[in-house]
């Protein structure tokens, strides 16, 4: 069977869009946790450490979407269309946080010694390398002026501490809505 690569983003735009669809119905229907372990705090910087999810990255579903969704009225191009917005769309209520992200590091430098100072952090394994690169919205371009050592590109997941910006920078891969300005790399354990 020969591969057809339209009907595979057909497929996968539509799983995104359930995958969102349903996370924002239960996110809206989730109660909120005060505990307060649940938030730490950095010992280089006096704001809280806001640990976050690569799906609060991306813009609210609008429900009159998801309603002509669920009662299949809406197509594959709209569906398509739709997620490609979204994807453009940044989360402006975190600009400013410092937070604790965790995802895959594609270098965007390096030098003789495999030390990356820019990268891109994505959230799933070989995201920009081999596959079409995620949304801008679920893309960051991470600064780190101390450098890492990137043996296996896009393949080991790390977490990045740092202060997070809303703001468009673009690299040869793709364009990133958000910025991190990196206090510290550290790979998942």
């Amino acid at each position: 069977m020969e591969f057809n690569k339209a009907l595979f983003k057909k497929a996968l735009f539509q799983t995104a869009l359930a995958l969102t669809c349903s996370l924002t119905m239960s996110l809206q229907a989730a109660p909120v946790n005060t505990d307060s372990k649940q938030s730490e705090t950095s010992t280089t910087e006096a704001a809280p450490l806001k640990q976050i999810t690569w799906d609060e990255l991306i813009p609210p579903v609008d429900p009159k979407f998801i309603e002509r969704y669920q009662a299949g009225k809406i197509s594959q191009d709209e569906i398509s269309d739709y997620l490609e917005i979204l994807g453009k769309k940044p989360v402006t209520a975190l600009d400013g946080a410092y937070t604790k992200m965790p995802g895959y590091l594609v270098p965007l430098n390096m030098n003789e010694k495999q030390i990356a100072t820019e990268l891109l952090l994505v959230p799933s394994a070989g995201s920009c390398i081999h596959v079409p690169p995620p949304p801008p919205n679920q893309t960051i371009y991470v600064k780190y002026d101390k450098g890492i050592k990137v043996e296996d590109a896009g393949y080991t997941p790390y977490w990045v501490k740092g202060k997070f910006k809303v703001e468009t920078k673009s690299s040869k891969y793709t364009d990133a809505l958000y910025i991190i300005e990196v206090d510290e790399i550290i790979e998942w354990e």
